[in-house]
């Protein structure tokens, strides 16, 4: 069950889940709405995306839990089923082989909202999200939240 406060609409201008056409699609809208996401991939470094997806959603007032399954410093998690709290959302901003194995752990843990960074997506990804009842949105946050940093 999504945990999140829906976003009510009387009009939408895109009706698929891809950003930057003629706006942002209510589901994305909806997903922002999420308070508590799973940022998925080089969080700590600096030089990576990923770094900036985090920062931009705790400027933005969300709770974030940061993975990577390649951690090696040990102050991350290194899988969602780690994380031991609730999450309404994933970002997902890492390698689709590795991305493939975590959606599947959202479907462990029941967390049914998939945001896919450009270039972390593929068909298998899709398909495994759709099997499991994960809605997911391809774009990226940083633009759809309108980021400056």
């Amino acid at each position: 069950m999504l945990n999140c406060v829906p976003l009510l609409l009387s009009w939408s201008p895109v009706q698929h889940t891809r950003s930057g056409v003629l706006g942002m699609s209510t589901l994305a809208q909806s997903m922002l709405q999420c308070q508590r996401w799973a940022i998925i991939g080089d969080v700590l470094n600096q030089q990576k995306p990923a770094s900036e997806v985090v920062a931009c959603l705790r400027d933005a007032g969300k709770t974030t839990h940061l993975i990577n399954p390649r951690d090696k410093t040990g102050t991350l998690h290194k899988q969602l089923t780690d994380v031991g709290e609730p999450i309404d959302a994933v970002n997902l901003i890492i390698n689709s082989r590795d991305g493939l194995t975590q959606v599947g752990q959202m479907a462990q843990c029941g967390i049914k909202q998939l945001w896919i960074q450009p270039g972390a997506g593929s068909d298998e990804i899709t398909t495994l999200a759709a099997a499991n009842g994960i809605e997911v949105h391809h774009g990226c946050v940083l633009i759809d939240m309108g980021w400056r940093h």
